[in-house]
């Protein structure tokens, strides 16, 4: 089964949501969980591939399916098994619960460190629907089933992990999926987002694993699992650390100081010209002109008889 197949079968599924095995599922109302992903629930006419009992969550737990998305549903629902997970995302993003988180199942077999039914009811898995470990067989990669998967040594990831030199990438969309779902996770039950340190090594004993509270993989409680690579399980914990992160501001340009020379003064900025109020407007002068002298001129001569009267008036007051 080749990438390019993988993507038109998963598309297919998301479409009709029928299995490998014709079994018909439906969708419920979808969870936004951001970022333009979101989460589908899907029911079928069975309910026996896990327990309805409920369980306090602390752990997520990481796998991948060794397959394709019509199979991988198909292994992970049949009825009376009682070995699943309540999520399997996609290469092209698409995220699937099988059953409420609340609930469990066996996902983890008999070795794991833990136990695994303690460690099943107190975990979420989280299926990565991927081929895993392949081998470079002439210019082919061959998947474990040994079809070719692959002649293009950019959809491999060259790390070294427990007997496998080439792994299957997982899509950039597909990372982004499970980190975004892990983010909800988080949120919704308390988990914290910490990986388990050494990703390359188990659980050192039933108490640490039991004690954990965060995210491991599938390899971490056994030693004969190869899922997750630790360069793969770094992907994941990258594409966490990249949602989950803030916005970056954008730099500000820092202000250039004027270069001083070693003998020079440094520029003085230049005078601004303060804006002088207007002076009041003079009325224009008016020409004076001197007043013209206004000659007086001599009273009229009186008749004598007047005169004589005017005299004889003034001698008897």
């Amino acid at each position: 089964m080749t990438p390019e197949n993988i993507s038109d079968r998963e598309s297919k599924f998301a479409l009709k949501l029928v299995d490998s095995n014709a079994k018909q599922f439906t969708a419920g109302d979808a969870i936004d969980i951001g970022g333009g992903f979101s989460i589908t629930p899907l029911t079928t006419n069975i309910s026996s591939y896990y327990y309805k009992t409920p369980t306090t969550k602390t752990q997520i737990c990481l796998h991948f399916t060794v397959g394709m998305i019509q199979s991988d549903i198909a292994t992970l629902t049949k009825a009376n098994n009682h070995m699943s997970v309540q999520y399997v995302v996609d290469r092209l993003g698409h995220i699937y619960r099988l059953f409420p988180d609340e609930f469990w199942s066996y996902h983890l077999g008999a070795s794991a460190v833990g136990g695994n039914a303690a460690m099943s009811k107190q975990s979420i898995g989280i299926e990565i629907s991927n081929y895993g470990p392949l081998k470079l067989n002439g210019a082919k990669y061959e998947d474990v089933y040994g079809s070719t998967y692959t002649m293009d040594d950019s959809l491999v990831d060259k790390v070294s992990f427990r007997g496998y030199d080439y792994y299957a990438k997982m899509s950039e969309r597909q990372k982004e999926a499970v980190a975004r779902l892990a983010v909800y996770l988080s949120k919704k039950h308390g988990i914290p987002l910490d990986f388990k340190e050494f990703l390359s090594e188990p659980f050192k004993s039933k108490e640490d694993a039991l004690a954990f509270r965060g995210i491991f993989c599938h390899c971490h409680v056994r030693s004969d699992k190869y899922d997750l690579p630790p360069e793969q399980a770094m992907q994941i914990k990258d594409a966490i650390a990249a949602v989950t992160s803030p916005v970056a501001e954008p730099a500000q340009e820092p202000v250039q100081e004027p270069e001083k020379g070693p003998d020079k003064e440094p520029e003085k900025e230049p005078e601004k010209e303060t804006e002088k109020e207007p002076e009041p407007q003079q009325a224009p002068a008016v020409e004076s002109r001197p007043e013209p002298v206004r000659q007086v001129e001599p009273p009229a001569r009186l008749p004598w008889w007047q005169r004589l009267l005017e005299i004889l008036r003034d001698a008897f007051r």
